[in-house]
């Protein structure tokens, strides 16, 4: 799985498709993780919540990890020169690759989980998971399926035109929306604040665990 292939375009085509909605997703809980150490941005993509975090966060330390390096160049160069000394950047795949164990109080998936099918996914939520300390943070944000009605089936279209494109253009493993909240309750993660956007297709949340 790579975004390469998109990662000139990504950002005008999400402008086009969604508008400023993802970033308004992303940055939901800027304001309610406090002031974390060490943050883990995984699937962070082209940097446009990196950008807003290292602005809203002056003391925390970053590390990206990303399986496209033409994404992690656009990350890269998303944030100011005198902050990139608080950022790491880590070309890797998940479940591949692990974090150090116990490094991170706060981990970040924005629209990266549902690229998984439930077998990896379970494994991708394991591996992050083994990087954080007691009480850190989870915050997440993902296409969802809303409750049944105009709205399900209007997130239905749009889920099967999405995977169709993005099996096609970047080999994500996934062929439909697998739910992550099921599997992080299942490993102990209880949320704390949650949001949805566009009749329900994208949620964002704000997940601990003791």
């Amino acid at each position: 799985m790579s975004f390469d292939r998109l990662a000139r375009h990504y950002r005008w085509m999400e402008a086009l498709l969604a508008g400023r909605t993802l970033q308004r997703a992303r940055t939901a809980w800027l304001a309610d993780i406090g002031t974390p150490r060490r943050a883990l941005l995984a699937g962070e993509g082209n940097g446009r919540f990196l950008a807003a975090a290292v602005q809203a966060l002056p003391t925390t330390r970053f590390l990206c990890v990303d399986a496209s390096v033409e994404m992690l160049e656009m990350a890269r160069r998303s944030v100011p020169d005198r902050e990139l000394g608080r950022v790491e950047f880590a070309h890797a795949t998940l479940p591949d690759w692990a974090p150090e164990p116990a490094a991170f109080d706060l981990v970040v998936t924005h629209f990266f989980l549902d690229c998984f099918p439930s077998p990896i996914l379970e494994q991708v939520i394991s591996a992050l998971a083994a990087g954080l300390e007691p009480g850190a943070l989870w915050c997440l944000s993902d296409f969802a399926v809303p409750k049944p009605g105009l709205a399900r089936r209007r997130a239905q279209i749009i889920h099967a035109l999405m995977y169709a494109f993005f099996r096609r253009t970047t080999r994500i493993p996934a062929r439909s929306l697998v739910a992550p909240e099921p599997e992080l309750m299942r490993q102990g993660w209880i949320r704390k604040a949650h949001r949805e956007y566009e009749w329900g297709l994208i949620r964002s949340s704000l997940w601990h665990r003791q």
